[in-house]
């Protein structure tokens, strides 16, 4: 099993992973936008002095945490978020091929923003542009007889039930082979919040199976229970998810009246670079400086829950060993009534706003272990502004125009920001030529007060994924007649409400709350 998979992460810069890939293509959702020299960030060193700039600048909030900054999104949506992430996109985040954005020691480089052709006749996209869990599923069991696939670890043999750790009182982890996960996109180990989040879609997936009546073939089983989890998960990212981070009358009329801008090409249904690169990776300043992962439990900071794999001394290691295997440590295990609202339960921590304002310890990511202290690669900002510089995606102004919008004027893009914030912007005269994460983030801090995202975020990402839906045959979307495709929710086997809500999948899932 161990040569099975071989994942790899965010910051990984392996070249040659086994990892659960496909291939499907990348472009650009405003392509006349991307081939706009006035649409994209100007090609020179002070553009990428003054992105350095900006990236640092929006990462000086050392605060612990503090209500006065958070949203009234619940923490479990940043990681849901993640998890959507994953599940649509892979390889704009690796340092890698084109997506390079750094020397070996993981210090910047200098870097030419690469021609739009060239970005969409090379990168090639690691994931589906659907909302199917292949980051959970892989590419499903061998149904036939003496049939395997490269997922066939991820499944017990005899019942096609999706491999898990499970302990008392209800808490899980994800499959080890070794310290690794046994998954199929290691992203989803990275950090502890989302790989309990992917244990609790594997709980969910296996809950489903062992409920459903009759028929006693695992196959069958597997088939069916696989379309009912999809459904849910589906449901669950429009209609709790897309409901709290984006403005919910956008989402309202991309249901009603379809998306505007996000369609088939030549090649089918491909993932747009503005979402992928920019627009959704909002979903960092959500992040808090810290967790409770349990009831009373002391709280444990965003570094200290990154990098699960990690062998660190003592009590900083995330993982034990019992009985010939490793699993997370019983105090790194997520009892979810702390990250999301479940009935009975006192409220939930809560994720922080969507604004230009990163948690410190995004700057100092442990995932590279050699790379070098002041690594642009451990910067989370600043690898997210290089990368959308490298990969030429249109500016906030350009999207803003494309979509028909009003965009954000001057004074809007840094009134009430740190002073480094505003000179940085001038600096690089982005006052009318705006990167486009940060503009999505600035935005949903004046059109939300980082509530959620606004008008231009908003379309972006939901146009995005409920497009996915809207073009995906197999989707819930198109499916309402089926008898388990209910108006409020997705009905699952033996339990009379249907499944609506994050907390609906952790409560038909048995796991600790």
């Amino acid at each position: 099993e161990s040569a099975v998979l071989t994942n790899v992460t965010h910051a990984g810069g392996v070249e040659n992973a086994d990892e659960i890939l496909f291939t499907t293509p990348f472009g650009y959702l405003f392509l006349e936008a991307a081939h706009t020299p006035d649409c994209l960030l100007a090609v020179s060193e002070r553009t990428e002095d003054a992105l350095t700039a900006l990236g640092n600048a929006i990462g000086d909030a050392s605060t612990p945490p503090d209500p006065a900054l958070d949203s009234d999104i619940p923490a479990a949506f940043t990681y849901l978020g993640q998890f959507i992430d994953h599940d649509l996109t892979a390889r704009t985040d690796r340092e890698i091929g084109l997506s390079r954005i750094a020397q070996p020691d993981g210090r910047g480089r200098p870097i030419t923003p690469v021609a739009p052709d060239t970005v969409v006749g090379t990168l090639r996209n690691g994931r589906r542009p659907e909302l199917d869990l292949d980051s959970v599923y892989g590419d499903g069991p061998g149904l036939l007889q003496g049939a395997a696939t490269e997922a066939s670890a991820l499944y017990e043999a005899e019942t096609n039930a999706l491999k898990l750790q499970e302990f008392a009182g209800g808490f899980i982890d994800v499959p080890r082979v070794g310290r690794k996960a046994l998954i199929a996109d290691g992203r989803n180990d990275e950090n502890v919040n989302i790989s309990q989040l992917h244990a609790a879609f594997i709980a969910f997936h296996n809950a489903v199976a062992a409920r459903l009546p009759g028929d006693p073939s695992p196959q069958r089983r597997y088939a069916k229970a696989r379309q009912i989890v999809r459904w849910a998960y589906q449901y669950v990212v429009v209609h709790d998810y897309l409901m709290r981070v984006c403005d919910p009358a956008v989402v309202q009329d991309l249901l009603y009246n379809g998306p505007r801008f996000y369609r088939p090409g030549g090649e089918g249904l491909v993932m747009p670079l503005e979402f992928s690169v920019a627009a959704f990776r909002f979903g960092h300043s959500m992040i808090r400086p810290s967790y409770r992962l349990q009831d009373g439990a002391p709280l444990k900071t965003i570094t200290e829950l990154l990098g699960v794999t990690l062998e660190r001394d003592g009590a900083g290691d995330l993982l034990e060993e019992a009985d010939g295997r490793y699993c997370l440590k019983s105090e790194n295990r997520v009892a979810w009534a702390q990250l999301v609202e479940i009935p009975g339960q006192p409220a939930p921590q809560m994720a922080r706003a969507i604004d230009p304002v990163l948690s410190r310890g995004l700057f100092d990511l442990v995932f590279e272990e050699e790379a070098a202290p002041d690594a642009l690669i451990r910067h989370l900002a600043r690898r997210n502004l290089a990368r959308g510089y490298l990969l030429s995606i249109p500016t906030g102004q350009a999207v803003a125009a494309a979509m028909g919008v009003e965009p954000l004027i001057e004074a809007q893009l840094f009134d009430g920001e740190s002073e480094a914030v505003r000179e940085a912007i001038e600096f690089g005269r982005f006052q009318r030529r705006t990167p486009l994460w940060y503009y999505v983030l600035r935005e949903a801090k004046v059109q939300a007060q980082g509530c959620s995202l606004g008008e231009v975020g908003s379309r972006l990402v939901a146009e995005t994924i409920v497009g996915a839906l809207a073009y995906d045959p197999v989707s819930y979307l198109n499916n309402r007649a089926h008898g388990r495709v209910r108006a409020n929710g997705i009905k699952v086997p033996k339990r009379t409400k249907p499944v609506a809500t994050l907390a609906d999948i952790v409560d038909y899932a048995g796991i600790a709350v």
